[in-house]
């Protein structure tokens, strides 16, 4: 499947590390024809313009997925809802839609709220990759290569959305796990957002401390 794989319109909404590396690692693999990029910074989208992460970049998200064949939905998670809820309306039907979110069943939530028939063509995901490094000048295209991507698709799904998130990731180089929502987010509450919430919370106890300058030099 991935050597037949073809994206004549990509639109990454949010054009940061992921969504950024996302797009790069395709066009590198020369699958795809065209990449819009969708931010709220101006500059960040002209970063990606100039090294080549996006072809065109849009403000717009509801303008920017008129003739897509894949949308990633790269933004927090926080923000997801009010996406799906902007682009619900200018979907074309036979768009795919996909996420990189670190939690999956408030998105599938709101997925399932905002797209209305368009949900059996989204399919959740879920990226194990990152770097220190954040926004389109970040971006590299081997950034998912040997890394986990995980797949939490529906009963609704439409498998064939199914087989092209799942193409699109192994071109990527990614290893496709598929997990239920409940699942990913027991597994990541556990080994990746506790663990942030345990190193917040020390560090803002230390930030307190009457030589907190000292303890932090160290």
């Amino acid at each position: 499947m991935p050597a037949k794989l073809r994206i004549n319109k990509l639109v990454v909404i949010g054009v940061g590390l992921i969504g950024g590396s996302f797009a790069l690692a395709l066009k590198k693999a020369r699958v795809v024809k065209q990449v819009v990029g969708v931010g709220r910074s101006r500059r960040n989208l002209q970063v990606a313009l100039r090294r080549g992460v996006i072809d065109r970049a849009e403000t717009d998200a509801a303008r920017a997925v008129a003739d897509a064949d894949l949308v990633l939905v790269g933004v927090p998670v926080g923000q997801m809802s009010g996406v799906f809820a902007r682009i619900a309306p200018a979907l074309p039907r036979h768009a795919i839609i996909t996420d990189a979110g670190s939690t999956k069943q408030d998105v599938i939530a709101a997925a399932r709220r905002h797209l209305g028939a368009h949900f059996a063509q989204f399919v959740p995901a879920h990226p194990i990759a990152g770097t220190e490094h954040s926004g389109a000048a970040a971006a590299f295209p081997e950034l998912f290569r040997d890394r986990n991507l995980i797949l939490v698709p529906q009963p609704e799904t439409s498998a064939a959305a199914v087989r092209l998130v799942r193409a699109a990731w192994t071109v990527c180089g990614a290893r496709i796990v598929r997990l239920q929502a409940a699942e990913h987010d027991a597994i990541f509450g556990a080994v990746s957002h506790l663990p942030h919430v345990a190193a917040f919370a020390l560090m803002s106890l230390l930030a307190q401390q009457r030589d907190a300058k000292r303890l932090l030099g160290f």
